[in-house]
């Protein structure tokens, strides 16, 4: 169902493997003509 909503808006829907376990499903959309795109407020990656 995510997919299917996510092609239909010309996006895009991938897994990706969390650092110390679990999965993240990234979504990626264009934004609407004429706006700027904004930097995510997305926490730091953790020091090793």
């Amino acid at each position: 169902m995510a997919r299917g909503f996510t092609e239909a808006i010309g996006g895009t829907l991938h897994a990706e493997d969390t650092p110390g376990g679990g999965l993240t499903m990234v979504l990626t959309v264009r934004t609407a003509p004429g706006r700027r795109p904004q930097q995510p407020d997305l926490p730091a990656a953790a020091s090793p």
